[in-house]
């Protein structure tokens, strides 16, 4: 999912850029499920009798990028997962996304928490099972990715956008540009002149649109839609709501009734938690069942704000969470090995 990104966005230059780069340290995952001698384990506690459990749990945590983030601690949830199940849990950081996929794949993790992009490809490559997902406040498990202009440009679909100035949140962000992008593609109005190479959807958007003024995040495009920087402008639904619907709006905005949306592409999936290949059946149901019961005690609350930094889990299939999305953005040239970097 994308930053909310609040800078100023007045100095954004067209075509701009914006990267971000983090250097991790590689913390050594636990072996792979089961005992030494290919067997699987016994869980302790409630589960010692249950051959199907392993005597341990491992959640392969990704490093986060953002610096605010780097020192999440993610201890809270193992000791929750531990006294729910019975079997001890540890957390394991790995440098990426990439990284966390594997571990799953191979067995050398149990469960991951991973954004919607890659958790698609895990599910795509590898059919990974999912045990839970983020919801917010109204239960929704993910929010709308699109297009959104103002009331007088006239533009009342991506056709009659072609040509116009666009604001996209930043350079090959979700609901900012791949989304947009993979909309453009399935209805036919770009191609791609590299079928293997991430940066042909980039090329792609120059091409189509007059000006792409990219960076900012949410509010950057909102901002340069409605100070005329951009007749059109990508993000989420709700984006000119969130922004400027409340009660000390920013000056440069609009009145509401002047944003009109004109396409709402897919749903974009809020962060599973995903489980293992290896992990069995029981495995999965003494996990699904551990992250479920975060919702009803005060305690398991804490965890989902101060470690998930989400109102709740609910259950879902991998099909109906990441699917839609997925079918929509694997229009996009180099898009599984873009979202796993």
């Amino acid at each position: 999912m994308e930053p909310d990104l609040d800078s100023d966005t007045k100095g954004v230059s067209r075509r701009a850029v914006l990267t971000t780069t983090a250097g991790v340290t590689t913390a050594g995952l636990a072996g792979c499920l089961g005992n030494d001698d290919g067997s699987e384990g016994q869980g302790d506690g409630d589960n010692h009798d249950n051959p199907a459990v392993s005597d341990e749990f491992v959640f392969a945590i990704e490093a986060e990028d953002d610096p605010a983030d780097i020192e999440r601690d993610w201890e809270p949830l193992a000791e929750w997962v531990e006294s729910e199940t019975g079997v001890p849990t540890s957390i394991d950081t790995v440098p990426d996304a990439s990284a966390a996929i594997g571990a799953l794949a191979t067995g050398q993790a149990h469960a991951s928490y991973l954004s919607g992009g890659p958790s698609w490809v895990g599910w795509n490559e590898h059919g990974f099972e999912t045990l839970a997902v983020e919801t917010d406040e109204e239960g929704n498990s993910y929010y709308v990715a699109a297009a959104y202009t103002r009331s007088e440009t006239g533009i009342e679909t991506m056709r009659d956008a072609e040509g116009v100035d666009s604001a996209h949140t930043g350079d090959l962000t979700g609901a900012g540009m791949l989304v947009p992008t993979a909309y453009l593609a399935e209805e036919g109005l770009v191609e791609f002149e590299d079928d293997d190479d991430v940066t042909a959807i980039r090329e792609a958007v120059e091409e189509y649109f007059g000006n792409p003024v990219v960076g900012g995040g949410y509010v950057g495009a909102l901002r340069n839609l409605s100070e005329g920087q951009a007749d059109i402008a990508f993000g989420r639904a709700t984006t000119s709501k969130d922004y400027c619907g409340g009660d000390d709006p920013e000056d440069w905005c609009l009145d509401l009734d002047e944003y009109e949306i004109v396409e709402e592409f897919t749903n974009v999936p809020t962060h599973p938690v995903l489980a293992s290949l290896e992990a069995s059946d029981a495995e999965k149901e003494l996990l699904e069942d551990a992250l479920l019961a975060l919702n009803d005690d005060p305690d398991g609350q804490e965890i989902l704000e101060d470690v998930f930094d989400v109102h709740e889990l609910q259950e879902a299939t991998s099909e109906e969470h990441l699917g839609p999305y997925g079918e929509l953005i694997s229009n996009l040239p180099g898009i599984e090995d873009h979202l796993i970097e």
